[in-house]
């Protein structure tokens, strides 16, 4: 069964490409499958860049995440971590 949690994004420009690049990087540490699903419930997964670009997902908005693999604890942990980040952004 995957694990879900849903985040707000708190950076200035919203899931843009710097971001989901992050992102994209993060995800293929790990071995789980990482699905976004936006407020308009597109999905996109999170090991294509363009395809979370599509997610049009600005700041203040909310994203579920759905994580499921042999590592979802670890890789969904550091899926939080980075949002929470706001990627660093300031």
């Amino acid at each position: 069964m995957a694990l879900t949690a849903t985040i707000t994004l708190k950076n200035r420009l919203g899931m843009h490409a710097r971001p989901a690049m992050l992102l994209y990087e993060l995800v293929k540490k790990f071995n789980s499958k990482v699905i976004l699903r936006n407020n308009n419930n597109i999905e996109a997964e999170a090991d294509s860049v363009i395809a979370m670009l599509m997610l049009d997902s600005e700041q203040g908005s909310t994203i579920d995440i759905e994580v499921s693999g042999p590592d979802e604890h670890q890789a969904l942990s550091a899926i939080i971590n980075l949002f929470e980040s706001g990627f660093d952004e300031s």
